[in-house]
């Protein structure tokens, strides 16, 4: 069938360059709702170059024409200001590869194979200006709704663009040392730009073609930002040669090429922002393969850079190794590389990082997954402190050896892929296609094995109902690193030491109902080893632990602490003669109906500064109740003594607030302080920390000279240093608890709090009340198994 389409290509270009003046039959997109038509950069480093435009409903191709020794179909799309367009052709019943050929602005034509084996849609090459003629060849005649047009995509940005910065330096200028120029000269016939397709946008990364040793099989290299699941890869169209014709003058090389076609995903990785495609058709020819290299660099090792930045020609960056750093969720480490001449930018996502060996070739060691921000916008030529950031290949390498080698696979006790998955049915002691629901206990698998370097193990489960997971492993103490992906392969969330006890990773999602995958790899890219992995599903909603108030009444105000099915509520108010008096619900109960209620206590206690402290004495003196309308509101009803009070609440917000969810460990990586803490030797005092950007809002809970409740608060903690926090300490007098109106409370100052946080669950508080100063270690109080975790 492909030999015939070949055959026939001849025949189906004569037909594209003779084709009458006749109107095709026009398809149109709907116009773009954006209201730039410029091309805007991604915080992930993708550059976005245009958009999804739907149609009003998907046209088939008309009528299939006897040419030749086959048929042929033809139409326009158009895009009303387009800079450029790709459609998406959806596929029926199709009797085969077909050869699609695409015209836009010029006479340029561009063509690829469709191919059903493939998937279910496929997008035509990129072609310039806002219509594109479309020729579909077939060696035989489709059915009438084979082929339908679904979709284009409107570029507001050319791929052709020349955008990038005036520091950035083409790779037809010198580097100033002749072997790095000839090795430079072969090494950038592997780079690539990639344009694709994903959740409604189109975007511009860089890729690298490699050589392995299951060459000339077309394997590349890209960022898993850029590509990280099998429909984004079949979307590739790559453009090859695009680069300068002199140093700072001429035009672009003529004999620039465009691939399409798409590429298949072999093994993504967020834990080291890698990619491994495989093209589905050829190279183009004069395209050249790169080594690599598995050692990892050392620090001031000397670099290059080959890239696409802002999707120009092709352009280089020197630079040497500075350090390695730990990005905030990603698990593994990076390098930061300093430039010395020129610099990467958006669209460089993915492109390669390469050093000289001493046979003057050039190996790829890393994979760019981004820069430093130091200073707002990151690197550009007018902030050149900052460093790109690169994946390090030595821990990539590993994994993806079993695809690139020919030697025969290790014996393997799990799937490395979610691809692998496929038809499975037979799971691994129960996970495969078990349900998690709201009565399981933890799914236990003990005894499992990183088998070999770079294995990754990839276990599967399915959730009836939304819930919220936690995955962890436990065991013999392997360094393991985590991630919870979703039903394609896509990194949710990431994971290498949950906590400071051990080299266990640990995660806790909110989920909604489908299927998911949990991946265990190790640290080290040699590293073995024998783990025990569990998975459990909890039904828990929104996490309320916050500082609540009416917005409208300042100077009381309600701590909750979410954990689990409970709300401990403390409640900051006044009694009859307007004296600071605190309330306590410590176990509010969720009841059928969604709220949370229990019973109300005051308590009586040692003085604040008693030395050694003794147990409070709680009372019951009625009730509260909390019904919530939404993430960030809701009611508070409660009694005390007989007097019923119902006031609306809301969080509380002084600045920006952090993201509260759900986590089953002891968060001692947390940099977010937001939580009940306590001294578990000293019972019947607390102090509740609401933490916003870098300030803290502490409401302190213990008991006067007299044995009765006193609370105090520092309203504007500022950070001082790492872990550390400061500020003015407060009592506060005002009207009864249930007065109406309310009037607005007086504040007087009455020493200073501060904080000193070790880790993210245990620290130092100090504070001074008129005079006296006290000290007490403390850490966050937990009484359910799911935690509050905030992160700002």
């Amino acid at each position: 069938m492909i030999r015939q389409i070949f055959a026939c290509a001849a025949l189906a270009a004569a037909f594209f360059a003779s084709a009458q003046a006749a109107t095709l039959p026009r398809i149109v997109a709907l116009p773009s709702m954006e209201a730039s038509s410029v091309s805007q950069g991604e915080s992930s480093g993708r550059l976005k170059v245009g958009s999804v435009r739907a149609l009003a409903k998907a046209a088939a191709m008309p009528q299939w024409t006897p040419y030749g020794e086959g048929f042929i179909s033809r139409a326009s799309a158009s895009s009303a200001g387009a800079l450029g367009l790709r459609v998406r052709l959806d596929l029926g019943v199709v009797p085969g590869t077909m050869e699609v050929r695409v015209r836009g602005e010029g006479d340029r034509v561009e063509s690829m194979l469709l191919d059903p084996v493939n998937g279910p849609e496929a997008w035509t090459p990129w072609t310039e200006g806002e219509s594109q003629e479309i020729e579909i060849y077939s060696a035989v005649a489709p059915g009438e709704h084979a082929v339908s047009v679904g979709a284009v995509v409107h570029f507001t940005a050319s791929p052709l663009a020349k955008a990038a910065g005036s520091c950035t330096v083409s790779t037809s200028c010198s580097t100033n040392s002749a072997v790095l120029d000839a090795a430079m000269a072969q090494a950038k016939k592997a780079v690539m730009k990639i344009t694709f397709i994903e959740d409604g946008g189109s975007f511009l990364c860089s890729a690298t073609l490699i050589q392995t040793e299951r060459s000339p099989a077309p394997y590349v290299l890209t960022a898993n930002h850029c590509i990280d699941n099998a429909a984004t890869a079949q979307s590739v169209t790559s453009i090859w040669f695009y680069e300068s014709l002199g140093c700072g003058t001429g035009g672009v090389n003529p004999g620039w090429v465009q691939q399409a076609s798409g590429m298949q995903l072999v093994l993504g990785n967020m834990n080291v922002d890698s990619t491994l495609l495989l093209m589905n058709g050829s190279p183009p020819p004069g395209a050249a393969y790169v080594p690599w290299t598995r050692e990892r660099l050392a620090s001031n090792a000397p670099i290059v850079s080959l890239s696409h930045p802002q999707g120009d020609t092709s352009r280089f960056a020197l630079g040497t190794i500075n350090q390695e750093y730990r990005l905030v969720g990603r698990p593994q480490d990076v390098y930061g590389v300093k430039f010395t001449r020129g610099i990467i930018e958006g669209g460089s996502s993915g492109s390669g990082l390469f050093v000289l060996t001493p046979s003057n070739t050039l190996q790829l060691a890393g994979i760019l997954s981004g820069t430093t921000v130091r200073h707002s916008g990151g690197m550009s030529c007018t902030n050149l402190e900052e460093e790109a950031l690169y994946s390090r290949f030595d821990i990539f390498e590993p994994q993806i050896d079993q695809y690139i080698r020919t030697a025969a696979q290790a014996a393997d006790d799990a799937p490395n892929r979610v691809q692998d998955w496929a038809g499975t049915a037979a799971g691994f002691a129960g996970v495969d296609g078990t349900p998690l629901n709201l009565r399981t206990t933890a799914l236990a698998l003990d005894n499992r094995r990183i088998d070999y370097a770079g294995d990754l193990d990839v276990y599967r489960f399915t959730l009836t109902a939304p819930a919220v997971v936690t995955a962890w492993t436990e065991g013999a103490n392997l360094d393991t690193v985590g991630a919870i992906l979703d039903s394609r392969g896509v990194s949710l969330e990431n994971n290498d030491d949950v906590r400071v006890a051990d080299n266990h990773f640990g995660i806790t999602r909110s989920l909604e109902a489908g299927t998911y995958y949990v991946q265990v790899a190790h640290f080290e890219p040699a590293g073995t080893g024998s783990y025990n992995l569990r998975v459990k599903a909890d039904l828990l909603g929104t996490n309320y632990t916050d500082l609540w108030s009416t917005a409208t009444e300042s100077g009381w105000g309600l701590n909750l602490n979410h954990q689990g099915n409970v709300i401990f509520g403390s409640l900051f108010t006044y009694d009859a003669a307007g004296i600071p008096m605190w309330l306590v619900m410590s176990e509010g109960t969720r009841q059928s109906d969604g709220s949370y209620q229990g019973t109300l206590y005051r308590g009586t206690g040692p003085a604040f500064n008693t030395v050694p402290w003794h147990a409070a004495t709680l009372v019951g003196v009625g009730t509260m109740r909390l019904v919530f309308s939404g993430a960030d509101a809701g009611t508070l009803t409660y009694t005390f003594n007989g007097t019923s009070v119902t006031k609306s609440i809301t969080r509380f917000t002084y600045a920006k607030r952090p993201s509260c969810t759900w986590s089953a460990f002891d968060r001692s990586f947390a940099d977010n302080y937001q939580d009940l803490w306590w001294n578990p030797a000293e019972q019947g005092w607390g102090v509740n920390i609401a933490h916003q950007d870098d300030i803290l809002f502490a409401s302190l809970y213990t008991y006067d000279a007299a044995g009765r409740g006193l609370w105090l608060v520092m309203s504007s903690g500022h950070k001082t240093g790492e872990g550390q926090y400061s500020g003015t300490l407060y009592r506060t007098t005002g009207p009864a608890f249930n007065a109406s109106p309310w009037v607005d409370a007086v504040n007087v100052a009455v020493g200073t709090m501060s904080f000193a946080f070790t880790n993210g669950n245990a620290g130092t508080l100090t504070y001074t009340f008129n005079g006296v100063t006290v000290t007490k270690q403390i850490e966050r109080f937990v009484f359910a198994p799911m935690k509050v975790q905030c992160e700002s």
